[in-house]
């Protein structure tokens, strides 16, 4: 699909290039191969290329020229469009159902709290971008069964791990915040290493499948981690 590009020339060397306002799969895939190319093509005169659900900031060494910039754009547009650039991965990751927030979030959307657990590991998500926090994934696709307000009382501490929603999106606490989200359920995965490089190993455009564990394969699981035996499973999508 063509979508129609506008431009914002934030400074002599940012440009912002942003498509419809929508959070979308399509607009995603379009996005990333726009940055490969992107950084193929000015490889040497990029500081950085930043993702955000809708909008591409290309930050440039120095001064650019608008209309050149612009021009190899728009250029993109006219070529044979795949996303077969990309090398997408689904990632599943184990929760244990056990959240605080259950009960608000089954009262908020008239389900039951099977229901709600069921609707939230039924269907893979995208992530979009990581925000809010280093690794914090920003997940696309949450039934909308689910969507519920964030809580208007943030809690002051929510457990590093912590699968939670708010509005219509959910997310993982990669570490120990602050947080206003509902929180589902917890994974026993460590998401954020420091250690590695990348410090996570999901990366925009792949796709999240939670499933459900109960409190002995969380054991389990957390055994394995700490024993440095257990890899995180995904498949090529």
């Amino acid at each position: 699909m063509t979508y129609k590009l506008s431009y914002k020339h934030i400074s002599p060397n940012i440009l912002e290039i942003c498509w419809p306002a929508a959070i979308s799969k399509d607009i995603l895939l379009q996005m990333m191969t726009y940055k490969k190319k992107i950084i193929s093509l000015w490889y040497e005169e990029l500081w950085d290329v930043h993702l955000g659900y809708h909008c591409l900031s290309l930050n440039f060494k120095e001064a650019f020229s608008l209309d050149e910039v612009i021009g190899q754009i728009e250029d993109f547009g006219q070529e044979e469009e795949t996303h077969s650039i990309l090398h997408r991965k689904r990632w599943q990751i184990p929760v244990l159902y056990q959240g605080k927030d259950l009960s608000r979030i089954a009262k908020i959307t008239q389900l039951s709290v099977n229901e709600v657990i069921e609707h939230h590991h039924k269907s893979p998500y995208l992530l979009h971008f990581f925000g809010f926090m280093p690794g914090f994934m920003y997940l696309g696709g949450l039934s909308k069964k689910l969507f519920a307000p964030r809580k208007d009382q943030p809690d002051p501490k929510i457990q590093k791990g912590s699968v939670a929603i708010g509005g219509k999106q959910t997310g993982i606490y990669p570490m120990d915040s602050p947080g206003g989200w509902n929180i589902l359920g917890l994974t026993p995965v460590k998401l954020f290493d420091l250690k590695q490089q990348p410090p996570i190993s999901a990366q925009p455009g792949d796709e999240i499948k939670f499933y459900s564990i109960d409190k002995k394969e969380f054991e389990r699981v957390s055994k394995s981690i700490y024993n440095q035996n257990y890899s995180l499973e995904y498949e090529i999508i």
